[in-house]
């Protein structure tokens, strides 16, 4: 199927959702039997996977079209075998040489001559145990597949620079863990990230000058003053630790195997995972705030526990402020999802099928909506239930999420040698918080 045919199938398997709600409406029911719940969720299961296929197929295009641009650009001047060699410079080759041979040096065979020769090439020491590298100066965005294909094209040809062991060849390790950070919970995707050089206190100015308005003077009447009031959110940068990931020897010495892939992504996975939880749900206690605990108040589901209504929905999105209402999306997990889908309003007095809150995104590149807003699923998020902050509504980019660029990866080679294992662990600093000066730019919904 192309994508077309897809998203048409996508709207096929909404229309069959709507038909089994309407057929609990028509026989009176409001609640879905045992197979009508499956058949439901199957159906918004295979929804799913079209919405992320499409979405992988768009990243994938934008991806080749980068790397085709990148092959008619580059002009190799020579060639020692299968390897390219350009003047001045190491090849692709020789960095990922390097760096697996950095990977591989911690084990009971160490590193091949040419992998050691070709961390001369790229100024990488292989026998230093640890490496401190950067993430790229910007952030992926999943809403962007075409940044994505140009900020892989531009690490895949990064230069060396920097002292010995330092700022050199970890494309695949820095690539798989940006990747990874982005994939795990909601946050990443819809935050603003800034990227810092040092770990040093990071003020930001708030004002909140809502409140204050002009007047009309009379003639040689003198101006009154009102000051504006300025505040501050300071970001820090919490050190957070992967744990040590465990590598066989055997993997290591596995031409077939990308090692700096693998621990990229094992790293990146973990990190991703306890820092969207904290940017979720942190109490800002030696940890950042969260974006529910900063969120304003925004509707209570009285007398609701695992449900809401069309109304309190409707209510939640007025709460906000036009102002950041017009860049607004929901934020809830995959249970609140699930929750707003089996929601529908009737139209008229006597309908009796009534149209969904949830809207699939039939065009290319159309997210799929709530009420005409595009949400995002955080699994950080608690699933509806008594006393839970279950939706989030507003302006996600004012959440601020501080990074550290450097990223630290240690090699621990005699620890665990008895086991034929290398350990690897890798040091990561963040924080995050709502850039609020009052006016709750982010609020939530909670069950009565």
């Amino acid at each position: 199927m192309n994508t077309q045919e897809l998203l048409q199938k996508k709207g096929e398997l909404a229309n069959q959702a709507d038909l089994i709600l309407k057929k609990a409406k028509d026989e009176g029911r409001y609640d879905l039997t045992t197979d009508e719940n499956r058949q439901f969720d199957e159906i918004h299961a295979d929804i799913e996977k079209i919405t992320a296929f499409v979405e992988k197929e768009a990243k994938q295009t934008a991806l080749a079209e980068g790397v085709g641009r990148r092959s008619e650009q580059e002009q190799p001047e020579r060639r020692d075998g299968n390897r390219i060699i350009q003047p001045g410079r190491a090849t692709n080759q020789d960095r990922q040489e390097a760096l697996r041979g950095w990977f591989m040096a911690g084990s009971d065979t160490g590193a091949s001559e040419s992998m050691r020769e070709a961390g001369r090439r790229c100024g990488l020491n292989i026998e230093n145990k640890h490496m401190q590298f950067r993430l790229a100066p910007s952030a992926l965005r999943s809403d962007n597949p075409e940044a994505i294909a140009q900020w892989e094209k531009r690490a895949a040809m990064g230069t060396t620079s920097g002292a010995v062991g330092q700022y050199t060849v970890p494309d695949e390790a820095m690539r798989a863990l940006e990747v990874s950070l982005l994939a795990f919970g909601g946050m990443r995707q819809v935050a603003t990230v800034i990227r810092t050089d040092s770990g040093a206190d990071l003020p930001i100015p708030t004002s909140d000058d809502t409140s204050n308005k002009g007047a009309i003077l009379s003639e040689n009447t003198q101006a009154s003053e009102v000051d504006i009031t300025f505040g501050q959110i300071v970001l820090q940068s919490f050190k957070y630790s992967s744990k040590y990931v465990l590598v066989s020897v055997e993997l290591l010495q596995d031409s077939s195997i990308n090692v700096a892939e693998f621990i990229g992504r094992a790293l990146g996975e973990r990190i991703g995972r306890i820092t969207n939880d904290h940017f979720t749900t942190g109490d800002a206690s030696s940890k950042p705030n969260g974006i529910v605990t900063a969120a304003g108040a925004g509707v209570t589901a009285s007398g609701l526990t695992a449900t809401t209504t069309y109304d309190n929905v409707v209510d939640l999105v007025h709460s906000v402020d036009p102002a950041y209402r017009d860049k607004g999306k929901f934020m809830f997990h995959d249970g609140g999802l699930k929750m707003l889908k089996k929601i529908k309003v009737l139209q008229y007095s006597g309908d009796t099928t009534g149209v969904p809150l949830w809207s699939p995104g039939l065009a290319p590149g159309a997210p799929d909506t709530i009420l005409g807003y595009p949400y995002v699923i955080n699994q950080s998020m608690t699933t509806p239930a008594t006393s839970v902050k279950s939706i989030l509504f507003g302006d996600f980019s004012k959440y601020l999420i501080r990074d550290v660029r450097d990223v630290t990866l240690l090699r621990l080679d005699e620890r665990f040698a008895d086991y034929h294992q290398v350990g690897f662990l890798a040091f990561s600093r963040h924080d995050g918080d709502l850039l609020d000066a009052g006016t709750d730019p982010v609020k939530y919904h909670v069950q009565g």
